[in-house]
């Protein structure tokens, strides 16, 4: 899945790799940056009790280290990392979609879904290109 082999793939996850770790940075400098662009209201008060800012910090540290990760994925060319990163980011749409729909989550959750199922289906998309076979001269 190097560069030369499986260009699709390799430049699709370091896309997404580098985009998740860009918006985990963006979270850990400006949270109220992050919130505005995830959907989310940001008032000026915050009652006692409020953990918006530790868990939005816990969140951005996460989406540094999981495109960190695909990172390291796409240049050691592991074989299954591409399906395994579908399949994890499948469960994530899922398990946010469904946070949302059951209102245990605000309907901002469902932005953060619909990223998670479009990088699914680009690294999906880009792992079907780098195994079609290669054109024939006539």
């Amino acid at each position: 899945m190097r560069a030369g082999n499986g260009r699709a793939t390799f430049w699709t996850l370091t896309t997404l790799g580098a985009l998740g770790g860009a918006l985990g940075g963006l979270g850990v400098v400006s949270p109220e940056r992050q919130l505005r662009l995830s959907g989310f209201e940001n008032p000026t008060r915050r009652g006692p009790g409020d953990q918006t800012s530790a868990v939005l910090g816990s969140s951005s540290f996460a989406a540094i280290g999981e495109g960190g990760a695909y990172l390291v994925g796409a240049a050691k060319g592991w074989p299954g990392f591409p399906a395994y990163v579908m399949a994890r980011r499948l469960l994530m749409a899922g398990g946010l979609a469904g946070l949302a729909a059951t209102g245990r989550a605000p309907r901002a959750f469902l932005n953060a879904a619909a990223w998670e199922a479009l990088g699914a289906l680009a690294i999906g998309a880009a792992s079907w290109l780098d195994r079609r076979p290669a054109e024939r001269p006539a």
